[in-house]
């Protein structure tokens, strides 16, 4: 009777664990799935709308830059300074034609009106101005609000006069922009934008809809909703969302409606808002009752079957205990529990013994060890017996390898030897490892010239990433060098451990493919859609910084790898396709501003590649067109390096020796020599050996020096000044770098001299 009552406790103890644990496992899954469908559906609504907003932002600023260029033209100046002068009419509308032709895949046009004239011009054809303002939907009174300059605020038209009524596909919006142009006259650009080519597409499958709002009223509204939706949509009041947006997503919710709002970057006055059903929990729930009740019924049933199994087991531990220590000897007059003491403890001095004899070599053979483990040489059987034996018990179960290289690591090997990189590596893998021990049990090892391991006892992918990049962070911030982690999938034993260490290997091969982060984990790189386009800021700027610098092998191997992730391994939509080669050509249009070309004259030289670039039609070609544009910049680049000889850099020094107690900068001697502020930094490297700034700073010293010389008595202060430093603990730190001692000290050392 007492087996069975002890059977009958222990059942009832297991049943009522399982059946609270599956209660609270099913309700927790269901509460979660819905979190993470909403987190889920709220990162794509907020990148929908970011997205649409760069793009129509793009849109715009390529406009903008558009009118800059034509002011500048000088038929369009001769056409705002002459009374009406045919021939310049004529050419000021080649020259609008020419100049949207180039990116005629924007879907926009841009049209000409004088202040003091009746005539306006078009790309296509002159115009009446009273009849081409009846055709645009502007009136005088719109015309009243402008200025007569550019410092005026432009005007937003929009040629859909009913928003309640059906998307209308001729629909345009129109901005006109007041410039003066030439001496004393003034000119309104007016932009026309086709709606369906500049507000993004809705999905056919869900009600939403998209609007562009000003001062509190609606540009053009783009809908998907039903007629009462939408009636309610349009009943909300709109400027109290107006005024709310910002540059900075955010997003407002009532009883029906999300409200997705941000603010344009390029038109301050606009509003992007994108509007969806509001989302609730219990939507998601009710289509899965059946499945959390099934769920339920299995985890109860097999909770019973696991209950019953574990009460059994639990009557025959000793005797397990007993068969498991029959190779030590049979009790003999003692009691199993007396043999289970004795054999205990002779096992535990052999243990003794044993780490004794090992203790001199442990850190050799425990290094051995995981570096066997982490490759996949240890025998299965033998993992958990070595991991006692190394007394790395900590390092059972649930484990995750991280792997840590340096982001930079060919310009470190070319400012410092080998030696001085394998000490700042220990050093900084020690760094790291004191703080993550604090939260993890963790072993450092290393790997091979540039990279070190971290095998962690802990599966939570996410609390580890933050805290090595708590720790990196540190690191980062006071050294010059970055670091660049990866961390493969959780493994839940040792004998797993290989499987981890080699995707963390393929993640840091393959970091390109993922924004740039410090810490990469292998759900990052599990996200990265492959239908996408790939165009990360960091490494525009990387490729931009690379063309002006006139690197040419480092700015091809970047843009071979943008074009081979793009082009090659992704399969990409014609949209995005189309998408891709528009950011290209910003990319080379950036440069172009950067080094103060002409932007004309680089479009009429290449036409032809940017006119492949922009239709893309078959990716060889693409990818043969980008490659030989960014190939005639670089060329223009070489060519203007022939032209700043030494006798220019000369003469930016002797601007230096004559301004250096100026508040002097790169962006004054790039515009007193008429050359960019980044190519005047690379030239100034390249002829000089020496940095603008390490040259300015070095020759500020040398004055310091003489002035203290002569001046014995000076403030610190004021010899700051003197030299052109505004802040004296400045002027103290730049001393102290090129004398190794500070002004006050050198000042006593001449003292002492005399």
């Amino acid at each position: 009777m007492l087996r069975k009552s002890f059977f009958t406790k222990l059942l009832i103890a297991y049943l009522i664990i399982v059946f609270a644990y599956t209660m609270i496992a099913v309700c927790l899954s269901f509460f979660k799935d819905g979190q993470r469908v909403r987190s889920e559906l709220s990162q794509n609504q907020q990148n929908f709308l970011m997205q649409s907003r760069d793009k129509i932002d793009t849109k715009l600023g390529v406009s903008f830059n558009l009118i800059t260029q034509l002011r500048l033209d000088d038929h369009v100046v001769k056409f705002a300074e002459k009374d009406r002068d045919y021939y310049e009419i004529t050419q000021a509308s080649y020259a609008l034609k020419n100049h949207i032709d180039a990116f005629s895949e924007f879907g926009y046009s841009i049209d000409l009106m004088k202040t003091n004239d009746d005539l306006v011009i078009t790309p296509q054809i002159s115009s009446d101005r009273r009849r081409y303002m009846e055709d645009m939907g502007i009136t005088n009174e719109d015309l009243a609000q402008l200025g007569t300059d550019s410092t005026s605020p432009n005007i937003t038209i929009s040629s859909s006069q009913n928003i309640t009524s059906t998307n209308n596909e001729s629909a345009s919006i129109r901005i006109v922009n007041p410039e003066r142009v030439g001496i004393g006259n003034s000119l309104f650009f007016v932009v026309s934008f086709f709606e369906q080519l500049l507000l993004p597409p809705l999905s056919p499958d869900a009600q939403e809809a998209f609007a562009i709002i000003e001062n509190g009223r609606y540009v053009t509204l783009k809908s998907n909703f039903d007629d009462k939706r939408k009636k309610q949509l349009l009943a909300y009041p709109l400027a109290q969302l107006d005024e709310q947006a910002t540059v900075d997503y955010k997003k407002l919710s009532n009883d029906e409606f999300d409200f997705h709002l941000i603010r344009s970057n390029t038109m301050p006055q606009w509003s992007y808002m994108y509007v969806t059903q509001n989302y609730s929990l219990v939507d998601s729930f009710s289509p899965n009752l059946k499945g959390a009740v099934l769920l339920l019924a299995i985890l109860i049933f097999v909770g019973l079957a696991f209950a019953y199994a574990v009460s059994r087991r639990m009557y025959r531990p000793v005797g397990h205990l007993v068969g498991l220590f029959k190779s030590y000897g049979e009790p003999a007059g003692a009691d199993e529990f007396a043999f289970l003491n004795e054999t205990a403890t002779s096992i535990s001095k052999a243990n003794e013994q044993m780490k004794s004899a090992l203790h001199e070599h442990k850190l050799s053979m425990r290094d051995k060890f995981l570096r066997e483990l982490l490759h996949g040489l240890v025998p299965p059987d033998k993992v958990d017996d070595l991991l006692n034996a190394h007394q790395l018990q900590s390092l059972s179960s649930n484990l995750s390898v991280c792997v840590i290289s340096f982001s930079n690591a060919k310009e470190l090997e070319e400012q410092y030897s080998k030696d001085a990189i394998l000490t700042i590596k220990s050093k900084t893998s020690l760094i790291i490892h004191e703080q993550l021990k604090v939260h993890f049990p963790c072993e450092l090892l290393d790997h091979d010239f540039t990279k070190f391991i971290f095998i962690i006892s802990e599966s939570d992918t996410e609390s580890i990433q933050k805290k090595l990049m708590k720790a990196m962070a540190q690191i980062e911030d006071a050294h010059a060098y970055g670091l660049t982690a990866a961390v493969g999938q959780p493994v839940i034993s040792a004998g797993e451990i290989d499987r981890s260490f080699i995707q963390a290997l393929d993640i840091l091969k393959r970091r390109s493919a993922v924004d740039k982060t410090s810490v990469i984990t292998y759900k990052q790189l599990s996200q990265v859609q492959m239908v996408s386009y790939y165009y990360p800021i960091d490494t525009e700027r990387e490729l931009i910084s690379y063309v002006i610098r006139g690197k040419r092998e480092n700015a091809l191997n970047t843009l071979n790898r943008l074009l081979s992730e793009n082009l090659e391994q992704r399969q990409l939509t014609r949209q995005q396709l189309d998408q891709f080669s528009l950011l290209v050509l910003a990319t080379l249009s950036r440069i172009i501003q950067q080094l103060n070309m002409p932007f004309e004259e680089f479009v009429q030289a290449h036409k032809e590649s940017l006119d492949i670039v922009q239709h893309g039609e078959s990716k060889e070609l693409m990818v043969s067109a980008i490659t030989s544009l960014f190939g005639a910049m670089m060329d223009t680049i070489d060519q203007q390096n022939e032209m700043m000889d030494n006798s220019t850099v000369k003469r930016m020094i002797e601007y230096i020796h004559d301004n250096y107690n100026r508040d002097l900068s790169l962006s004054m001697i790039a515009e007193e020599f008429n050359f960019s502020p980044g190519y005047v930094s690379i030239a100034f490297k390249n002829h000089s050996g020496e940095n603008f700034k390490d040259y300015l700073n070095f020759y500020r010293v040398q004055q310091a020096k003489e002035i203290m010389r002569q001046q014995k008595d000076i403030k610190i202060g004021d010899l700051a000044l003197m030299v052109g430093c505004n802040n004296a603990n400045t002027f103290i730190r730049m001393f102290r770098k090129y004398e190794g001692l500070a002004p006050g000290q050198y000042a006593k050392k001449l003292n002492e001299k005399e």
